[in-house]
């Protein structure tokens, strides 16, 4: 017999490699795999790091025929595979899909109106980054720049072939215990493709692409890791310091320039992968230690620190009221969390009249001030399709902002932190990141143009992302606490009247310098009521002006 080329139809063919979820995997197993047969239009339409549901007819294929030496030693005669007769794709990315396909017109129009009732809200971005793992409690600013991240900034082509990236990348740093691991694992689960991965559990091979000898043709080909697998999502990457020194550099091309370059065994490529990175570390004496500068605690390389947009340092310092509230939320949850939907599916043989009430349960909390996934992920993807740009009257209000922060780092100065040698300096990168977290803000507002207000916001997100170093600073070996906020924005205002010897400031002005230094709009107006309250200042009917009284 040969093969009658001519009189033969051809058709397209791919072979799938279809693997467990995690959570379905029996208790001590490994996950397993199975082969999959796709023919015709089927083909193509999943990728690598997909969740697919496949309809098909287990078949067996033949191996060898069991004669001679060799046949004896291949073992089974017939592999077992699966020839797919259809393909559905799980959490699609954010430009293919939308929710509205899944839905039918009622929950459509529904989904809709929670969606308004959000985005008219007051805070709309309080409300999406407290969405996100609403059961840790606290950590308001690290779940905004979290939400930031899911929406990113604005991808750029230059007319040369230049990119400019638009994806945010994050590190939390900090003490055991703080919860980096847990939102990790729920970002990760959110972005429509995420990849959650470990520092000592994966080599630069599984990060980056690995060579393989294809079973079929025999032939090498190339298999891409966990970054090449999170194009266009998150790449979570937890006990980042933990990691060897020759892997992590396999991340710096992944953070900047979005791509992987391959050159072994003959195959030159260059793989996409732009994805966002979102690392977790812990400092180099697992705990953050006081007696030494930031640089010596945080034991990663400036090449690499320079590339995250934000660095968060969480500190885990006792605080009477603080641990009260985080006590009451943790026993909250156990108490009520969780047991809802347990006594709904006791009391599923009640009347149907019941049940059509529990469906109509809406995707927008306003008592909680929550949102559910589906929700936060439809408004996140109606966001993305927004391209805001800085419009020519914020520019100069950006280059001032970006050089104003750029002299408080310079070495000289009475810091700390620059007389040790600090190695999360203002650099030009910086100026990048805060461009890139405006415009994800700003596509957070539905808008097409960044306004001063998201540069505002995150000039104060960088500034944040190091507060739990200023809240105490030790001297001559004794732990001193700084003053209180109140006390930081009201001196922050008087050195402004001195300087310009004006008892009068404007109150823009006044927030503008305040929200640049790491502080909140709601924190000034309770600073003002609370001086005004001892008529130290006096504020104007309009609240336009502040009035030092002499």
């Amino acid at each position: 017999l040969k093969l009658e080329t001519r009189g033969s139809k051809f058709t397209k063919f791919q072979e799938l490699k279809l693997q467990e979820l995690p959570s379905q995997v029996p208790m001590g197993h490994v996950p397993r795999s199975l082969s999959v047969f796709c023919r015709g239009e089927l083909t193509r339409l999943a990728n690598p790091g997909d969740v697919v549901t496949v309809d098909g007819i287990f078949l067996p294929q033949k191996v060898n025929d069991g004669y001679g030496v060799r046949g004896r030693k291949a073992g089974l005669m017939t592999t077992i595979y699966l020839d797919a007769q259809n393909t559905v794709v799980h959490k699609k990315s954010y430009e293919e899909s939308s929710l509205r396909d899944s839905l039918t017109e009622e929950e459509a129009a529904k989904l809709d109106v929670d969606l308004q009732r959000v985005a008219m809200a007051e805070d709309p971005i309080g409300i999406l980054s407290k969405s996100i793992a609403p059961e840790i409690f606290g950590h308001a600013d690290i779940k905004r720049a979290l939400l930031l991240q899911l929406t990113g900034g604005v991808f750029r082509k230059m007319e040369d072939g230049m990119r400019i990236r638009g994806d945010i990348n994050v590190c939390l740093m900090g003490d055991p215990g703080v919860a980096k691991s847990q939102l990790l694992k729920h970002v990760a689960s959110i972005a429509p493709r995420g990849v959650y991965t470990t520092g000592k559990g994966s080599s630069g091979v599984g990060l980056t692409a690995a060579i393989t000898k294809d079973s079929m043709t025999g032939e090498l080909s190339l298999e891409g890791g966990a970054l090449v697998l999170a194009d266009r999502g998150i790449c979570a990457i937890d006990e980042f310091d933990k990691m060897d020194e020759s892997d992590r550099t396999a991340i710096h091309e992944v953070m900047e320039q979005q791509t992987v370059s391959i050159a072994k065994a003959g195959i030159v490529a260059t793989l996409n992968a732009r994805a966002s990175v979102l690392a977790a570390a812990n400092p180099l004496y697992s705990r953050y230690n006081r007696h030494k500068s930031l640089s010596e605690n945080i034991n990663l390389p400036n090449s690499l620190l320079s590339r995250f947009d934000l660095m968060f340092l969480i500190l885990d310092i006792p605080d009477v009221d603080r641990d009260m509230a985080l006590a009451r939320h943790v026993t909250f949850v156990h108490q009520n969390e969780g047991l809802e939907e347990r006594q709904e599916d006791q009391d599923s043989d009640d009347d149907d009249e019941e049940n059509t009430e529990d469906n109509d349960k809406s995707d927008y909390d306003e008592e909680k001030g929550v949102v559910s996934p589906r929700l936060l992920r439809e408004y996140i993807s109606r966001a993305r399709r927004h391209e805001p740009v800085v419009p020519p009257e914020v520019a100069p209000y950006i280059v001032e902002a970006y050089v104003s922060l750029r002299m408080q780092d310079r070495p000289g100065r009475n810091n700390r932190s620059t007389k040790s040698g600090d190695q999360t300096a203002m650099t030009a990168r910086q100026l990048l990141s805060i461009l890139r977290l405006g415009q994800a803000l700003a596509r957070l507002r539905f808008s097409d143009f960044v306004a001063r207000e998201d540069v505002d916001e995150a000039i104060r997100l960088t500034h944040m992302s190091k507060a739990s170093l200023t809240e105490e600073e030790s001297e001559d070996g004794k732990t001193t606490r700084r003053e209180d906020v109140m006390s930081r924005i009201f001196n922050i205002i008087r050195d402004y009247s001195t300087t310009s010897n004006s008892p009068n400031v404007e109150m823009k002005l006044a927030e503008a310098m305040v929200i640049r230094k790491g502080f909140t709009v709601q924190q000034l107006q309770s600073c003002l009521e609370e001086y005004e309250a001892l008529e130290v200042i006096q504020v104007n009917q309009n609240r336009t002006t502040i009035h030092f009284v002499s």
